[in-house]
């Protein structure tokens, strides 16, 4: 049986600069992103296909999924700009279309229920094992999807803020909506961010968050397609307006049109956000090496 995980990597570059190759946090130069296809071979997933832009297709495939050969089976799809045609565009946009967009990419390739991750998130084993075992339980017919919901208080960066959708569920665990707090940092050691009167507002620290790991059935796509359809129509000229998950979820949600079961890991989120973020985790995947969680080298060669 295939267990496909969908990797969202287009934004690691642009028609102009090329790839951003991801800085190295493991003894041996290993990324983010190879851990988190490290973990999710491990969890049982047996194909990855990224979503990239062919812009630095060729540069993605030489140093950094060629790593993978031999490891899972690994496709491409493309996300660029010029997806949209030129009349309902703005002609001076150069950034993506956004997270949901990029999902809709896997439309043509993908037939089963499939995991999503974004390639910039260290989501650690555990989740990734959460999220394969209840992609098993996935209909590919049905309108019933996951979200692996992590604990606020585990994914607030070391230093500085950073954006997080902090989720409302109901008592039976289903979500109702993700909200996006930007700037969410430690203020006195507490979890806080700047509201729109510029005020700091704490936040529970115990609050459900997405980091954008979501399991979806392949019923997901024409909803996906027709919400996107609809927000080109009304935004493809505004430089500024983004067709995001959190939105597009939020909108599905409220359309009756599917629902989605939350299912909380207790991993704790590591990034490269800063210089301290990034010292941070080398020294935790140190010690997870010196557990004997992860080989010092993760591939051959």
């Amino acid at each position: 049986m295939t267990t496909t995980l969908l990797v969202l990597a287009a934004t690691m570059g642009n028609r102009y600069g090329g790839l951003k190759i991801p800085e190295g946090i493991g003894p041996n130069g290993e990324t983010v992103l190879d851990y988190s296809i490290y973990d999710a071979v491990q969890a049982g997933f047996n194909k990855v296909i990224f979503v990239i832009s062919r812009f630095f297709e060729e540069e993605f495939k030489e140093k950094i999924a060629s790593k993978y050969a031999g490891m899972v089976d690994v496709e491409y799809v493309y996300q660029d700009v010029d997806l949209v045609p030129e009349e309902k565009r703005n002609p001076k946009r150069t950034h993506l279309w956004g997270s949901a967009q990029a999902v809709l990419m896997g439309e043509g390739v993908i037939k089963e229920p499939f995991g999503v991750i974004n390639a910039v998130n260290f989501y650690q084993r555990e989740s990734f094992e959460l999220l394969y075992t209840h992609l098993q339980h996935l209909r590919a017919e049905e309108n019933r999807h996951i979200l692996i919901s992590y604990r606020l208080g585990n994914v607030v960066p070391e230093s500085g803020g950073a954006n997080r959708g902090i989720c409302e569920i109901d008592d039976e665990g289903m979500l109702i909506s993700v909200t996006d707090r930007p700037g969410v940092e430690r203020i006195s050691g507490y979890p806080m961010y700047l509201d729109e009167l510029n005020k700091w507002v704490q936040l529970d620290e115990d609050a459900p968050v997405s980091m954008n790991m979501w399991g979806f059935a392949p019923s997901i796509f024409p909803h996906i397609r027709k919400d996107f359809e609809a927000f080109v129509n009304r935004s493809g000229r505004d430089l500024k307006a983004f067709f995001t998950i959190p939105d597009f979820i939020n909108g599905m949600i409220a359309q009756g049109d599917g629902k989605v079961m939350t299912h909380e890991t207790q991993a704790v989120w590591m990034g490269v956000v800063s210089p301290d973020d990034k010292i941070q985790t080398i020294l935790k995947i140190n010690e997870l090496i010196r557990n004997g969680h992860y080989p010092a080298r993760l591939f051959n060669g």
